[in-house]
C-alpha cells in the first residue's frame, strides 16, 4: 500500500504542472503542430524540472522528500520566479500560456505567503485545484464545450490526490483544504486575460 501511495504522490507531483496543463490547454495549442509541442515539452521539463531540482538539491541542499518550512519557502520562491519567467517567454512562443504561467506564479506566491505565516498547505492539492479552476476558466473564456469532461477528470484526480496525501499522512485535512483554496484562488487571473 505504501508503494502505491508513493507512486501516486510522484505521478501527481507539482513539478509536473506544465505537463498537467496539457489536460486543459491541448485544444488551444494543437495549432502549433506536434514537433513544436514536443520541443516545448522537452524545454519545459528541462527548465521546470531538471534545473530547479539540481539547484534546490545540490546548491541549496534542500531535503526534497520532507522539506521544512524554510525549505518550502525556497522551493516556492524558485517556482514563482520560474513561472513568471515562463510567462514572459510565452508572450513570444505560445501566447495562450501567458495567463496560465502568470497564474501559476501567483499560486506559488500564495504558497510562499502561507509558508511565511507558518501555514503548511498541500502543494499537491494546490496544483490540482489550480488545474481544475484553470480548466473552468479556459472553458468559459474560449467556450470549449468538450473541456467539461476534462474538468470532471481533473476533479477526480484532485480527489484522488487529496486522498493519497491524507492516507500517506503527509498532510492533515486542514492542510489539504488550504492547498485546494490556494489553487482555486490562484487561477482567477486566467479569467481576465
Amino acid at each position: 500500500m505504501k508503494l502505491l501511495l508513493k507512486i501516486g504522490a510522484i505521478a501527481s507531483h507539482p513539478v509536473f504542472l506544465p505537463v498537467f496543463s496539457l489536460l486543459v490547454y491541448a485544444p488551444l495549442v494543437a495549432k502549433y503542430g506536434q514537433d513544436a509541442l514536443i520541443l516545448s515539452l522537452i524545454w519545459i521539463l528541462f527548465v521546470y524540472l531538471f534545473l530547479p531540482l539540481i539547484f534546490l538539491k545540490y546548491i541549496r541542499k534542500i531535503h526534497l522528500a520532507e522539506p521544512n518550512l524554510e525549505e518550502r519557502r525556497s522551493i516556492f520562491k524558485a517556482y514563482a520566479l520560474i513561472n513568471f519567467g515562463f510567462a514572459v517567454v510565452s508572450i513570444f512562443l505560445m501566447s495562450e500560456y501567458v495567463s496560465f504561467f502568470v497564474s501559476a506564479g501567483f499560486l506559488h506566491v500564495l504558497m510562499l505567503l502561507l509558508a511565511f505565516v507558518e501555514l503548511k498547505a498541500s502543494w499537491h492539492t494546490a496544483v490540482w485545484a489550480f488545474i481544475l479552476s484553470a480548466s473552468l476558466m479556459v472553458m468559459y473564456n474560449y467556450q470549449l464545450v468538450g473541456l467539461f469532461q476534462t474538468s470532471w477528470l481533473v476533479l477526480g484526480i484532485l480527489v484522488a490526490v487529496a486522498f493519497i496525501r491524507w492516507k500517506a499522512k503527509a498532510h492533515t485535512p486542514f492542510e489539504l483544504g488550504m492547498g485546494i483554496a490556494a489553487g482555486l484562488l490562484a487561477a482567477l487571473p486566467i479569467l481576465f486575460f
